[in-house]
This record gives structure tokens, C-alpha cells and sequence, in this order.
């Protein structure tokens, strides 16, 4: 992949040494195997590249193309390169030779703006087009790649990262996105998906263009699937499993192109595994192996949980190896690793806060292997509950009683409760909870438990934030820091599966890992032909007969190891060891807290410091497994102080 960056003077004047040079220099944070600009007058492109694929090698962006008279800069892999190919009338003998830019700037000549919606993959591009006079700027479907830009006066600035616009002033902090962040009960680091932690930089949003002219910008969606998706109505659920895998299989192999090794982020479940299988099976083909890397917990670790809960699934994993012989899978302890060390460093990737501290240092760890392996591109199937393994009792139930299937519900609990071996009581008190509106069901709450309980009573962000900012109402109308639980049905979940704010919130973390490491995360649960597939798909072919996640398990019988296709009483748990490895940090960690605390700190403008203090005090001299969600809370502060700290110093 790659990292873009530039500057267009809209007042067309040229662009100036200081601001060019700033915006290298600031990009060389990172390393790559090739890094060029071009400058032409009011205009700057540049391009850091990593390779990743075989084409990869050819590419030479930015680049000016005199034909078209346009000028491109890229951070691209173009997955239906075929069809492209295809189109565009280019000799076989010279598809090897042909560059995803290339394809790219093809789209754009016979398509103009409306090119993105002709292109599959992960992108982030900007186009001059000279003869128009304008810029134009567009990322993928589901905003695989970031793209960050800013505007002031006649600068139009952009960047896959944040860090070389510096290059203009010292960016001021975002007091909204950072109240968000703080109040926010979650992983999600904000709630406005246009915004950043600086006020004058913000995104491009996932399947969205903005065109700059002299007349301002214009930003458009360009992708809609909520408002164009019809359901499949097939004959029978053979015909519906049949196109999954068409579907699904297109989406692995052509992630598995690479310019060297292919490696997975491997787990016990439904969806890296299968992704696994799928993968192995295409490069088995050109006697290619996949390297698999899974998380077990450390020696120290002894697990408290039920036994419905798995934290080492090594059993399983185990399972896909015995099945494909070209994948070697490597079980990683990352006993050096834990929540506390390295803040700094992940703070510097990803240019915030962050709240994944749980998990974020074996991740990390898995795509650094991946590089010393050797590896180009690193897979997983982070999106996968919400495709590919898709299918929830409960919203199935909820999806029926709304159309008035009141029988077929009726059949659907008694085939759970065999399925499950829970009486049928129990299961109908859940239903009747699932289907009570969520009014009732809020106020019956709050009166019978606490009527001042809400959500925003954990979270430690300080009292005159949380009014200025207006969280609670904002909140409240997004369905954040809800007091109960929401349910769903089918197309009320389906928002929720095309949601850009959670689509970039993970494109923040493995875009910018991917250019730390120069290794490309890539998903196939998140291509958009398999999101669009899955919006397609009754409810009834998710779940059937008590049975959940059911169309990934019928379509892959054969491919995926029954352990794994037929587990229902299982279900992994990530991380469940990180208390466990802070155990010999706490009390470096209680000292750094407690100097936080103090009423001249770093914090104490965004930080109820009471409240904060009564948590700390809460854990106590030891941690447990009980502290789990104050010491959760903890850490979102410690994190934050880290960023704000790297801030001060810059």
C-alpha cells in the first residue's frame, strides 16, 4: 500500500518550499521502498509505497498523465482488476504490466466522478483534473484505507496520516472529539465520523468523494446499499449457499495476491478460519503456504470463566491444520507484551487515544511476525459477525414477529430450546424481553433498579464537558451509552453492518499499522460484494431451526473442519489474560495514575479527578479479574494523558 499526501493552492498560487518540505519530512515517519513528488506550480503530490503486490513494483505515483492530462496520486489495491482489464480493452499480454493506478486513472476518464462506484478494493486517491480545473478526491466502499485532509483560506491539504499537516501550524486539539472519546462507554473512539482529535482536520468519509474548486467543495456518498439492495427470493437454501460461495471465495483469493507471502490472523471461529481454508485451498494451487498467527493466553493465566468460554482455542486451530497441509500455524504467547508498555508507541501510530489497549499488543505483535516471515499481506475477518458469520436468534425473532410469523416463531423457540437443552420458559422470557418496545422497557428499568442510573455515571469525563457538549442528547438520539439494551430486527441491524463511523474507526488502526509494519491487513468479511450479499439474504437463512450463524455453516460443509463449522457451545474469548499480564506493572501503573490525579495535572480539565480517584481506590493494592471494567475505565484515561503528553511536548 501506500501513504499519499500534497497540497492544492486554490488561488492557484504556487505552493510554497516551507509547507512541501514540512509535509515530507513528516511523512518519513514512516519507511518505504519508494518515495517521490511532484510539483506543479499550485499543486503537490507525493507518494510513499510500500510493496505489497506483484504490480506494486511498476508503480510510479505521483505520476502526470499527458493523454488524460491528470494527475494522480494513490494508495491502492484494485481487486477486480479482470473485470477492469476487461473493460477498458487492455491486451492480455500486458495485464501484468498494467498498475492499479492505471486501472484508476481508466475509471476516471470513462466514468469521472461516478468511477469509485466501478472499483473493488482498498483505496484512497486524488486526481487533478486539468482540464476541469478541480480535484478530486475519493475512498473505498468501506473506507479500508484513511484519508485525511485540510482547508484553510485557498489550501487544500491531504493525507493518508495526520502527521504532515503540521506542516501548515500546530493543529489545536478537538475538545468535542475528545469529550466523545471520554464518554463514550465502549471501544468507539468518537460518534462524529467526519471529525478528528484536531479542529481543522477531518476525513473523507467511507464510500464518499469530495471535489475541490474555486467555488469550495463538494462531498458526495457514493455508495447507498440500505436504498438499492433487493432481497435474493431463491428456491432453496442449496441455491442461496451456492452463491455465498461464489460470492465469499472471489473475496478471499483475490486478497491472497501478494508480492510475497501470505499470512492470517488466526482464531478458533467461524470467520478467520474459514477465511483460512478458503485461502489455503487457492494458494495450494501454486504450491504457495499460508502462515497462520493465533493468540493463546500466558502460562500465569488460569482462566475463571465458564466452560462455555474458550480463551486458549488452540484445539480448534489445531483442527484447520490437520485439514490443509500448506498451513503452518505459529501459537503466540507475546509474553513480553501487555496493556501498560508501549502506550507511546501506539499513540504515535495512530495519532489519538485509543481504547483497544486490550488486545492492541499481541495484534501488533502478529503483523510485525508477519513482516519478519517475510509476508506482504496479513488477513483476518475482523468484520465477519456482521457478514459472513452472520445470524442472531434474537433479531431473527424479532424479524419475524414484526412481519407476524407468530407460528414460525413459536417452532423456531422449541427447535432452540432442543438445540440449546434451556426450557422453553426461559427462552420465551428472553423473547418477551427482545420484544418489549425499548421506551417500556427503559422506564420499567430505571424504576425498579435505580431511577438515576445511566450510563454516563461510569465514565469519568468531568460534569462542565459533558454539558458544553450536549453528550447525553447526542447520544441518546445516536443510541449510545443507552441504559438498557437495544434490540433489533433484520433491516434495523442492517444500518449497523454499513456503518461508516465503525468502518473508520477500525481503518484508523490497520491502516496505520499496515504503515508501521509494511505488512497490508486485508478482510475479505468486509469486501463490498459480500456486504452486499449478506444485506441480500432473508433472515431465515441465518437462522433456522434454532440453529444460529447457519448459512456459513451449511455452505462451507466439506471446507471447514466440523469442529469448528458445527461449534455452538463454545465461543473464544480474546485477551481474557491481559489483567493477568499487568499483574507486575500495577504499581508502576498506580503511581502514574495518582500523579494524573492531582488538581495541576495534565487532565484535570477533561477528568472528573474524585471520581476517577474513588475507581483507583476501588482496585485496591491488587488487581482482579472483579476490576476488570474500572481498570478498563482507568486505562482510556492513562491512554489519553499519554496523547495528551506526546501533544504538549510537539
Amino acid at each position: 500500500m501506500a501513504a499519499i499526501f500534497g497540497i492544492y493552492n486554490i488561488d492557484s498560487k504556487e505552493v510554497e518550499n516551507e509547507y512541501s518540505s514540512k509535509m515530507v519530512d513528516n511523512i518519513k515517519i514512516y519507511s518505504f521502498d519508494k518515495l517521490k513528488c511532484i510539483k506543479l506550480s499550485h499543486l503537490y503530490f507525493g507518494c510513499g509505497t510500500q510493496y505489497n503486490t506483484p504490480e506494486s513494483y511498476l508503480e510510479e505515483l505521483p505520476r502526470y498523465d499527458n493523454n488524460y492530462k491528470l494527475l494522480i496520486t494513490a494508495d491502492a489495491i484494485i481487486d477486480n482488476r479482470q473485470q477492469l482489464l476487461e473493460i477498458f480493452n487492455i491486451v492480455p499480454e500486458i495485464w501484468d504490466k498494467t498498475t492499479d493506478s492505471e486501472l484508476i486513472l481508466s475509471a476516471y476518464e470513462k466514468w469521472q466522478e461516478d468511477s469509485p462506484k466501478h472499483l473493488i478494493g482498498d483505496f484512497a486517491f486524488i486526481i487533478w483534473d486539468k482540464d476541469k480545473n478541480k480535484l478530486f478526491c475519493a475512498r473505498d466502499h468501506v473506507g479500508k484505507r484513511t484519508l485525511y485532509y485540510y482547508k484553510k483560506d485557498n489550501i487544500f491539504a491531504f493525507s493518508t496520516i495526520i502527521n504532515p499537516l503540521f506542516a501548515f501550524k500546530k493543529l489545536q486539539l478537538n475538545e468535542r472529539w475528545i469529550t466523545d472519546y471520554l464518554a463514550l462507554d465502549g471501544i468507539l473512539h468518537a460518534i462524529e465520523s467526519k471529525e478528528t482529535v484536531y479542529e481543522d482536520v477531518f476525513q473523507l468519509q467511507p464510500a464518499s468523494t469530495i471535489t475541490v474548486t474555486e467555488n469550495g467543495l463538494t462531498e458526495k456518498c457514493y455508495w447507498k446499499p440500505l436504498e438499492n439492495i433487493k432481497q435474493l427470493k431463491f428456491s432453496s437454501s442449496e441455491q442461496y449457499d451456492e452463491a455465498f460461495r461464489k460470492v465469499f471465495f472471489e473475496a478471499v483469493n483475490c486478497r491472497v495476491r501478494s508480492a510475497g507471502k501470505v499470512a492470517i490472523m488466526l482464531s478458533g471461529g467461524l470467520d478467520s478460519s474459514s477465511i483460512a481454508c478458503i485461502a489455503a485451498k487457492k494458494l495450494a494451487k501454486t504450491g504457495e503456504k499460508l502462515k497462520a498467527f493465533s493468540s493463546i493466553p500466558i502460562d500465569e493465566y488460569k482462566s475463571k470463566l465458564q466452560k462455555c468460554f474458550l480463551t486458549n482455542e488452540s484445539e480448534y486451530i489445531k483442527t484447520i491444520s490437520d485439514a490443509y497441509d500448506n498451513i503452518s500455524i505459529e501459537y503466540c504467547k507475546s509474553e513480553n507484551y501487555n496493556s501498560f508498555l508501549g502506550i507511546d508507541d501506539f499513540v504515535n501510530i495512530l495519532e489519538q487515544p485509543y481504547k483497544i489497549f486490550q488486545n492492541i499488543f499481541w495484534y501488533n505483535n502478529f503483523v510485525k511476525k508477519a513482516y519478519e516471515e517475510g509476508c506482504n499481506i496479513l488477513l483476518n475477518g475482523q468484520s465477519g459477525n456482521s457478514t459472513i458469520s452472520y445470524g442472531e436468534f434474537t433479531i431473527h425473532a424479532k424479524t419475524l414477529f414484526k412481519k407476524g410469523k407468530i407460528i414460525t416463531l413459536i417452532r423456531e423457540v422449541d427447535a432452540l430450546s432442543k438445540e440449546v437443552r434451556m426450557p422453553k420458559k426461559k427462552i420465551w422470557n428472553i423473547i418477551l424481553r427482545v420484544l418489549t418496545p425499548y421506551r417500556i422497557r427503559k422506564i420499567v428499568s430505571s424504576n425498579i433498579t435505580n431511577p438515576n442510573y445511566d450510563k454516563f455515571s461510569s465514565v469519568m469525563i468531568s460534569k462542565e464537558l459533558l454539558e458544553k457538549w450536549k453528550v447525553k442528547e447526542r447520544f441518546s438520539k445516536e443510541g449510545y451509552n443507552d441504559p438498557v439494551e437495544r434490540y433489533y430486527d433484520l433491516q434495523q441491524n442492517h444500518k449497523y453492518m454499513v456503518d461508516p463511523l465503525a468502518f473508520s474507526h477500525i481503518a484508523t488502526i490497520e491502516t496505520k499499522l499496515t504503515l508501521a509494519n509494511r505488512v497490508t491487513i486485508r478482510d475479505p468479511s468486509r469486501d463490498k460484494r459480500v456486504i452486499e450479499f449478506c444485506l441480500s439474504v432473508p433472515s431465515q437463512e441465518f437462522v433456522k431451526d434454532g440453529k444460529e450463524r447457519l448459512l456459513i455453516r451449511r455452505a462451507l460443509k466439506g471446507i471447514l473442519p466440523d469442529k469448528i463449522r458445527l461449534n455452538t457451545s463454545k465461543h473464544g474469548v480474546q485477551s481474557a489474560d491481559w489483567i493477568e499480564r499487568l499483574k507486575p506493572y500495577w504499581k508502576d501503573i498506580k503511581i502514574e495514575l495518582n500523579k494524573l490525579f492531582k488538581p495541576e495535572g495534565l487532565i484535570t480539565k477533561y477528568v472528573d479527578l474524585e471520581k476517577a480517584k474513588k475507581e483507583l481506590e476501588q482496585i485496591g493494592e491488587d488487581l482482579v479479574e472483579e476490576n476488570e471494567e474500572s481498570l478498563r475505565r482507568l486505562f482510556i484515561i492513562l491512554v489519553f494523558a499519554r496523547f495528551l503528553k506526546g501533544y504538549e511536548r510537539r
